[in-house]
């Protein structure tokens, strides 16, 4: 109707079921007089088209060449081949579908033609690269064409200018150091405006930045700890499970790749897995560990996530930086702690890890990650780093579980990541205790 071209994803051949409205609104109506509560009634059709085809019919009716017309385009995320709908049940009701293909395609077009001040501009809505989907595009756009998913190697953005991040958790300590890595990359971000567990207001965050990438940092910890969940457990819920799928769901919907942080805080050591054994948890491992509510929450959403595919998980353990005087880092807490428990565990440099997840997200990586540095370490072995790179004064007070227990109110997870998978895909990451000495005591003993 406006003279352009008619884009099609990938070379048409997913098949559709196709119904006329009228069909479908007399449907409803014999469900509404027949149906039973409770019960589901798939509406459809045994007559699939390819998209193809649906395509070659609509120029026929416009009198255009199709071969002239049609301009396949690169498929987007999740374009499943078949939505094929048994409606064997609805049948059984009495409905049946009165409207042949041609027909209902004629009326349609005639209706669209005919009240054009009844459906305004779609423009935006029509442009083939579901990134941007009802958002007017400038362009430029040929960075989102590049969009593949894990495994279509030619899909990875090495170029920061086709990369754009959409960040929520601006006034998180992960969020602001991703926002940080980004100004120091050069590469475009914004921070979300929308509560996570506000889907609409995710939405117009997603249409007002058009970002390439997802991550998200959002989430409740507590404060000062995580013995706080304990006594916040709706707050908990709603950022840490409905938010966190809120915003999957949204980009799932959007063709976008979520980077979560997550947690690793969600295992603990057992028969299979001892201390000091080299044996950790895989990415394939159910969690064990639900010991505070806080790893209860992201345990469980964790389990959710994995059916999102277009959903990066990154399991982080105790994050260290070189910011020493942040008191959410780790060794900035045991420092000041009176005593200490002295378990080795495995944990995350992120001086050195966060710059990683911005590689993954180029890649397109999806999946469960063990998002922690190879290795293990102590509370006595990182202290007697402290004391031998910082402070030759400093000096520590060691406790058992059973101690800790009385000055806590929830337990803690204490367990081995097996990071192998991370360490295969880069190659040069570092252990855990070479990279606590290079990221965080080396420069802060040079300043």
């Amino acid at each position: 109707m406006k003279g352009e071209n008619l884009p099609i994803h990938g070379d048409g051949s997913n098949v559709r079921s196709y119904l006329y409205s009228e069909d479908v609104a007399r449907a409803f109506d014999v469900v509404l007089h027949k149906g039973v509560i409770g019960h589901v009634y798939n509406i459809g059709t045994q007559k699939e088209r390819s998209v193809l085809d649906v395509a070659k019919d609509i120029c026929k009716l416009f009198g255009l060449d199709s071969k002239d017309v049609i301009e396949f385009v690169q498929d987007r995320p999740f374009n499943d081949k078949r939505y094929f709908l048994d409606d064997k049940k609805l049948k059984r009701l009495g409905w049946e579908e009165k409207t042949s293909w041609e027909e209902g395609l004629k009326r349609t077009m005639d209706w669209y033609t005919q009240n054009p001040d009844w459906w305004g501009d779609v423009t935006a809505a029509l442009h083939p690269h579901p990134r941007a989907s009802l958002i007017s595009l400038p362009s430029d756009d040929n960075c989102f064409l590049h969009y593949k998913m894990r495994g279509e190697k030619e899909g990875n953005l090495d170029s920061s200018s086709c990369l754009k991040f959409l960040i929520y958790g601006k006034t998180g300590w992960i969020g602001g150091l991703l926002g940080k890595l980004c100004n120091e990359d050069g590469i475009e971000f914004e921070y979300g405006r929308a509560r996570l567990e506000n889907r609409s207001s995710i939405v117009e965050d997603v249409r007002r930045v058009r970002p390439s990438h997802v991550f998200n940092a959002a989430c409740v910890t507590g404060r000062p700890n995580v013995d706080c969940c304990e006594t916040h457990k709706v707050e908990t819920i709603r950022t840490n499970v409905v938010g966190t799928l809120t915003l999957a769901d949204v980009c799932k919907e959007q063709g976008l790749i979520m980077v979560n942080f997550a947690t690793g805080c969600i295992f603990e050591y057992d028969e299979k897995h001892p201390p000091g054994s080299g044996v950790g948890f895989k990415e394939d491992e159910k969690p064990n560990f639900t010991g505070s509510f806080y790893s209860k929450t992201k345990a469980m959403v964790e389990e959710f996530l994995r059916e999102y595919e277009n959903v990066c998980t990154l399991r982080v353990r105790m994050p260290i930086s070189s910011d020493l005087s942040n008191p959410r880092n780790f060794i900035t807490k045991i420092t000041r702690y009176d005593k200490v428990v002295n378990i080795p565990n495995s944990m995350t440099v992120l001086d050195e890890l966060l710059p990683i997840s911005i590689e993954m997200a180029k890649k397109n990586l999806t999946g469960i990650w063990n998002f922690t540095n190879p290795g293990v370490i102590s509370h006595n072995e990182i202290l007697e780093m402290y004391r031998d790179h910082m402070d030759p004064e400093f000096r520590w007070v060691n406790f058992d579980l059973e101690e800790q227990a009385k000055v806590i109110v929830a337990p803690r997870s204490n367990n081995e990541m097996d990071s192998s998978k991370l360490k295969n895909e880069f190659p040069n990451l570092l252990g855990i205790k070479d990279s606590i000495i290079k990221y965080v005591f080396e420069p802060n003993k040079k300043n």
